[in-house]
């Protein structure tokens, strides 16, 4: 048996009213699914500026992608 707890959080009418307009848009069932979906994007967006600045520092040495694979 899980039991979820509840908590609340403060935010302003106007980043309620966006909130709100997301998850009509959408389509999920309440504020819990849409912050967690939120927190996924923006850990794939950081993933992937981090990915781009490996590559950009990568390209300003003289290694290789397969150079540091086969170190491993």
């Amino acid at each position: 048996m899980v039991i979820k707890l509840k908590t609340t959080i403060a935010v302003s009418r106007k980043t309620r009213a966006e909130l709100h307009r997301l998850k009509i848009e959408i389509g999920v069932k309440n504020f819990d699914e849409l912050i967690n979906m939120l927190i996924k994007e923006f850990k794939k967006v950081r993933f992937l500026e981090a990915s781009v600045l490996f590559k950009k520092r990568l390209s300003e040495t003289s290694l290789t992608l397969e150079d540091i694979l086969n170190e491993s």
